[in-house]
């Protein structure tokens, strides 16, 4: 990898080899190229200090947490959970810093109100309406090339962004219930704008983004045809049971890896959305990760096909 490496790119490297345990390699990977990314600072000291936690490196897993406070960042304290910490959770010092953290969260992290990106098609519309969520770490940016594709092709894309900070310019989503308000929030200022075709309204996202689009399109308020997920993850599966039931008739698409982490559970989810009959059709990628399929646009005309069928 040389130094002229996005982000992206990085960040998938270092998914790659994390995925592997390959937990030495990782941390010199993330170490070499960290200081090429300021703009994603919070995200890799945190991914730092997870290695040198998992490497044994106690001292310096502080050290780095604590100079990353020092240089004004934060992190919610949901992140502290991280498994990757645990040889130094226990430690004075970690739970000292971790409540610095959750201070700074609660002073700077919520100041910020309701904000979404539209990306707008030519013509005078009605346009069919494409809510894009992001995913865990994400905002409303993170994806932009991604649906863009779909902004090509005509669709109205509404890009909303969580109001729960999970570190400086990342967000993620919260319930299901406190999520689907947001969208919904948004939904209702983006309708005041734009003319939108009623009949042709598709969730999607990826990660935890993909999770809340298969969760959303089951929404009756929202009136989706139906979801895209990506790379599919929630932390469980349970509240698709109670949404089937209490759902709308949808239809719902999914892009798996077979070398994503998430797999297992973007796939019980699935089972799920199957044993409640709602029509689901799964596009799996032999060598593809925790990302967008390197063809996106011809993926998501093959969800287009299948929902709008």
């Amino acid at each position: 990898m040389t130094s002229e490496m996005d982000f992206p790119s990085y960040r998938n490297k270092v998914f790659q080899l994390y995925a592997a345990k390959d937990y030495d390699e990782t941390l010199k990977f993330i170490e070499a190229h960290q200081s090429s990314f300021p703009e994603q600072a919070a995200q890799v000291t945190f991914w730092h200090i997870c290695l040198l936690s998992l490497c044994g490196q106690a001292d310096k897993a502080l050290s780095v947490l604590e100079n990353g406070l020092e240089a004004g960042l934060w992190w919610h304290e949901n992140q502290f959970h991280d498994n990757d910490l645990d040889s130094i959770r226990e430690l004075p010092r970690f739970k000292e810093l971790v409540t610095r953290s959750h201070e700074r969260w609660e002073a700077e992290g919520l100041k910020g109100g309701p904000d979404r990106t539209v990306l707008v098609p030519s013509g005078p519309g009605p346009y069919p309406l494409l809510i894009a969520l992001h995913g865990y770490s994400g905002n409303k940016d993170s994806d932009l090339s991604y649906w863009q594709i779909a902004c090509d092709k005509g669709w109205l894309v509404l890009l909303p962004q969580s109001q729960i900070p999970l570190y400086p310019n990342a967000y993620f989503w919260e319930t299901p219930e406190s999520s689907i308000q947001t969208i919904l929030f948004h939904l209702n200022q983006v309708r005041q704008i734009y003319r939108i075709d009623v009949d042709r309204i598709l969730v999607a996202g990826i990660s935890q983004g993909g999770g809340l689009a298969a969760l959303a399109g089951l929404a009756p308020e929202l009136q989706a045809a139906g979801s895209l997920s990506l790379a599919t993850w929630w932390e469980s599966a349970a509240p698709f049971e109670s949404a089937v039931q209490s759902g709308k008739s949808t239809r719902a698409y999914f892009i798996s890896g077979l070398k994503d982490q998430s797999l297992e559970r973007g796939r019980e989810i699935q089972t799920v959305l199957k044993k409640h009959q709602i029509p689901v059709q799964e596009e799996a990628h032999p060598d593809l990760g925790h990302e967008f399929p390197p063809d996106f646009e011809k993926s998501f005309d093959n969800a287009i096909n299948f929902i709008f069928s």
